[in-house]
């Protein structure tokens, strides 16, 4: 067989890459690498921060939400019903339309985690001044009464906290003192510092009584769930009393030593103050981060007649203000300590506390006295502010600035050790705020 030569022009094509291609090859395949990691990274930093910001809205939202479905209901009681100023703008008698409960003086609320905080009798001064103008101080205590009013102040009480101690105290009549706020400091458990404290009280519920009373006993129109003796309300449209009160089936057996009369023909009910009335505090806490080993973080908590629940993670600040109707009809921005200050008159700067309301439980048109705190009857509504982060590091860097108004207008940059204690981190933050009306106006 013949061997057949392959021409030489066809030899060349039998050559590998040259070193020059190679190394353009390479130079071509190293920026088109360089390129996609670049897209990768970046696209990984966009998901990050959108992913931070979607949970820092959600969470923003749905705490301005739960914080307001509790502060409409502030002071909220059967039949409440709003009272509108008198001939004068400098008369207004919101305090005699709103009637106080009477409340016979066997009744301990602190043994119960829902009526925790309201006076006893012997902490309700009343005042047997006439001025029409502006009532002076307690001059005399309930103690020794059969009965004594409630001063409606006390569904409304709030806390400016800094970094050691809150003002009015947590032990101040009227607090939450069923739950626990935790200490300052950032221990796992701890109160975050500088962010303040809100407790809101409001009835809800009841049972219609649906017979005239014979011996303090009613008949409900409902099976009572769990029968025992607990403080109990039995209002009609006009007229509100409590005391201890046994219940059982459909049947009610008030124990007070001077039940009143009740108009049947309203909505008259009966309350089991332990199931019935709600004490809703709002506070913010620090927690280990059950995502990270050895993190901080904050979150706002709500408890409700002592039972403390963690609801929103990423709020570092929560601060009220207060918005008061004074005696002269003027309405004042104040914090807490502020509101919590003011009795009789007044000061230099803040006006005094409308006129007090009436006292049932005692003859004689005696009234509340405008002691120190009286201001809380006549919050009318609730400037809220909640500072959040993203929870997660979502920026790459940890000087990302926000604006807190509390604080300030302008734009600020996080400290590297954040008030409540907590390093800053790398995150996003933003306020929410809003301004929440209570609908149960004139307390």
């Amino acid at each position: 067989m013949n061997k057949i030569n392959k021409p030489n022009n066809m030899r060349k094509y039998s050559y590998g890459f040259s070193l020059i291609e190679l190394m353009v090859a390479m130079v071509i395949g190293i920026i088109v690498l360089l390129g996609l990691v670049s897209l990768f990274t970046n696209s990984s930093i966009l998901n990050r921060a959108q992913t931070g910001l979607a949970v820092l809205q959600e969470n923003g939202r749905y705490a301005i939400t739960r914080v307001k479905d509790d502060i409409e209901q502030a002071g909220r009681k059967h039949c409440a019903t709003v009272a509108m100023p008198s001939d004068l703008i400098t008369n207004w008698n919101q305090g005699y339309v709103m009637r106080s409960w009477m409340v016979d003086e066997n009744v301990d609320f602190s043994n119960h985690s829902s009526t925790n905080g309201l006076p006893l009798v012997n902490q309700i001064e009343l005042n047997y001044q006439s001025d029409p103008n502006q009532l002076p101080n307690a001059t005399a205590s309930v103690a020794g009464q059969p009965a004594y009013p409630l001063d409606p102040r006390y569904f409304i009480q709030g806390h400016t906290c800094g970094a050691s101690t809150c003002q009015p105290g947590l032990t101040t009549v009227g607090s939450d003192q069923a739950t626990n706020f935790r200490n300052i400091g950032t221990g796992d458990g701890d109160r975050a510092a500088n962010t303040d404290i809100l407790t809101v009280r409001y009835l809800d519920g009841g049972n219609r009584i649906i017979n005239d009373p014979t011996a303090n006993s009613f008949t409900l129109d409902n099976m009572v769930i769990s029968a025992g003796t607990n403080p109990t309300l039995v209002s009609d449209c006009n007229t509100a009393y409590v005391s201890n009160g046994n219940w059982a089936g459909n049947s009610l057996t008030m124990n007070g030593t001077n039940v009143p009369n009740f108009n049947l023909k309203t909505d008259t009910r009966a309350f089991d103050l332990t199931n019935d009335f709600h004490t809703v505090s709002y506070f913010v806490g620090i927690d280990s981060d059950p995502n990270r080993s050895g993190r901080m973080i904050s979150s706002l908590y709500r408890s409700e007649n002592g039972n403390v629940q963690q609801l929103v993670q990423g709020v570092e600040r929560f601060n009220v203000f207060y918005l008061a109707q004074l005696q002269t009809g003027h309405v004042a921005r104040l914090t807490a300590d502020q509101v919590q200050a003011i009795q009789d008159g007044g000061n230099a700067t803040i006006d005094g506390c409308i006129i007090p309301p009436n006292s049932e439980a005692l003859p004689g048109g005696v009234r509340l006295a405008n002691g120190q705190g009286c201001l809380w009857r006549s919050i009318y509504a609730m400037e809220v502010h909640m500072l959040l982060n993203t929870v997660n590091d979502s920026s790459m860097k940890q000087d990302e600035t926000y604006i807190y108004s509390p604080d300030s207008d302008a734009r600020q940059t996080p400290a590297s050790t954040l008030p409540s204690g907590l390093s800053r981190d790398r995150m996003y933050r933003r306020e929410f705020t809003a301004i929440i009306p209570i609908r149960s106006y004139t307390l």
